[in-house]
């Protein structure tokens, strides 16, 4: 069998422009995204039809069911499962690698298609899962349907693949405290998000606008809390009288969404907002507030008017949040749990003499002080928990626990400092990640929250700044993508702003540096979109 490794991208599109036919180019490079380390190209396909037998053995076998599962409803049949490899052909099979292949790391894989078989290995099961959606894009993008595609044939080149991702923190923020998400939405997002070896959601459970978690030992806080929304407030559609909108997340329905995410080997991160961006717990729970005594007195819904949009930061609101903590650790494996520490709002506490009185009795020199004060405490509860505290760089004010990761968001200078300090880091900056932005002239696009950021912008995102020495670049676990909810009241829109910018954020976060750029991407995007489209994701289409 002839092999055409194919040359570096740079390469390859200056032998394009000078009209230079290379080997590697005689046959088309197969488009997926994000691109692999290393692809070869051979000569040749392998046809899966109804005689395809699917083997695996041991902790394999679990994703060889994903796969089977992923190709039924467009393929309109379920492929057999073997326990172990025959000596026939027209076989696909998975293999977990003894010893380990340091190479592959914890989600890298190497796929082999030939015209007899199709073999995947990886030294762990999340491998072989990032290899099953490379699989998928190898085949046509029919395959992405959800129903039957009828006179499809199930064909895939044969390749090389050696792949394995720049970072192991590929995220998007999804926000239902602004707007309430359903779960089935949630699913949808998830499997999207699949598609592109996206590896960590986080949720942002918590706002001014909405409490969407159900903490058992306080359930005023969805009682009241969930009673709101941002979405529904600001809308020119007039509402019924007396009408609530919001939602919240029962507890078995967090369960639903850790078990649908980790099959799909995406980690759920909470993020339960503190001291600021606390408006629906002080509205449910007036002790958290600065003067609970006058909120007390008054009904839940003249509070949502009358509150200063940042708790006190006494000892009782610190036990308080522990014991939501406490509950969200309960529902949420994840080792990293999100306590926001944002956009604090710390003048109306130098207008509090109780929290005058506290900075004094705490031997604090002032309210930024307090503040730290504040979140170190919360970071004190999850560290002997054995959870690792992740908050906006806000929280970098007054010294962090050595296991906290600062998420960058206000520029990269966050990160620089964080990662200069020794704690990890993902980036997130408004300039290039922030996905609530426009895509284009406002008068052009639906509604959203501001700002400006194209495609282009997204895929030139270079999480690691030139700065930072080799060392301190280790600490930088990788990048996030965000889609607050303030602006996008359905699955549809989420989906338009999400896609395609969050597909040339899986490039950035996933494959090599070297040899990127714009001109290698967009072709594959384009026919990208067309499995986006089989998958009835409802992106924003190229201009």
């Amino acid at each position: 069998m002839r092999i055409r490794w194919c040359a570096p991208m740079a390469v390859q599109t200056a032998c394009m422009v000078l009209g230079i036919v290379t080997p590697c180019l005689a046959q088309a490079m197969p488009g997926i995204i994000p691109q692999p380390v290393k692809m070869a190209i051979q000569d040749g396909h392998f046809h899966i039809s109804s005689d395809t037998r699917v083997a695996a053995s041991g902790d394999a076998r679990q994703e060889t069911t994903k796969l089977i599962d992923f190709l039924a409803p467009a393929m309109g049949l379920r492929l057999a499962l073997l326990d172990q490899p025959t000596p026939d052909s027209n076989l696909i099979q998975l293999l977990l690698v003894s010893p380990p292949d340091n190479t592959l790391g914890e989600e890298g894989y190497e796929l082999q298609v030939t015209p007899q078989s199709i073999r995947i290995r990886a030294n762990k099961p999340a491998g072989l899962f990032n290899a099953i959606q490379s699989l998928r894009q190898l085949l046509p993008p029919a395959i992405f349907s959800p129903q039957k595609a009828e006179q499809t044939q199930w064909s895939v080149p044969c390749v090389r693949i050696t792949d394995a991702p720049r970072f192991g923190w590929r995220g998007l923020l999804i926000d239902p405290a602004r707007h309430f998400i359903p779960v089935q939405d949630v699913k949808h997002f998830l499997d999207t998000m699949a598609i592109h070896k996206f590896n960590r959601l986080q949720i942002h459970l918590t706002d001014d606008c909405g409490w969407r978690i159900e903490i058992r030992k306080h359930p005023e806080l969805t009682q009241i809390g969930s009673r709101m929304d941002f979405t529904e407030m600001q809308s020119a559609a007039p509402a019924a009288a007396n009408s609530r909108f919001g939602g919240f997340y029962t507890q078995e329905d967090i369960r639903d969404l850790v078990r649908y995410a980790a099959r799909l080997h995406i980690m759920l991160i909470p993020e339960i907002e503190m001291p600021a961006h606390t408006g629906a717990a002080i509205v449910s729970c007036p002790q958290l507030g600065l003067y609970p005594q006058k909120l007390a007195a008054l009904s839940s819904d003249q509070r949502w008017k009358a509150h200063e949009w940042v708790l006190a930061p006494r000892p009782e609101s610190v036990a308080f949040m522990s014991e939501v903590l406490a509950e969200v650790m309960e529902l949420f494996p994840s080792p990293y749990i999100h306590i926001g520490g944002d956009e604090a709002n710390i003048v109306h506490w130098k207008q509090s003499d109780e929290m005058q009185d506290l900075i004094r009795q705490l031997g604090l020199k002032d309210e930024t002080e307090l503040h730290s004060w504040f979140i170190r405490q919360l970071d004190a509860f999850l560290t002997r928990h054995g959870r690792r505290l992740v908050g906006w760089d806000e929280i970098l004010q007054g010294g962090l626990a050595p296991g906290a990761v600062v998420m960058s968001w206000r520029g990269q200078e966050g990160g620089i400092t964080a990662a200069k300090a020794g704690h990890a880091v993902v980036m997130a900056p408004t300039s290039h990640t922030y996905f609530d932005f426009y895509q284009g002239p406002a008068a052009s696009e639906p509604r959203a929250i501001g700002g400006d950021l194209p495609l282009e912008k997204v895929f030139v995102f270079e999480p690691i700044p030139p700065v930072l020495h080799a060392g301190q670049a280790k600490l930088i676990l990788g990048g996030q993508g965000q889609l607050w909810g303030e602006f996008i009241p359905n699955p549809k829109h989420r989906d338009y702003m999400a896609y395609p910018r969050a597909a040339a954020l899986a490039e950035i976060l996933w494959s090599p540096k070297a040899d990127r750029t714009i001109e290698q991407f967009l072709p594959r995007l384009k026919d990208h979109l067309k499995r986006l489209d089989a998958a009835q994701v409802h992106y924003r289409p190229l201009k």
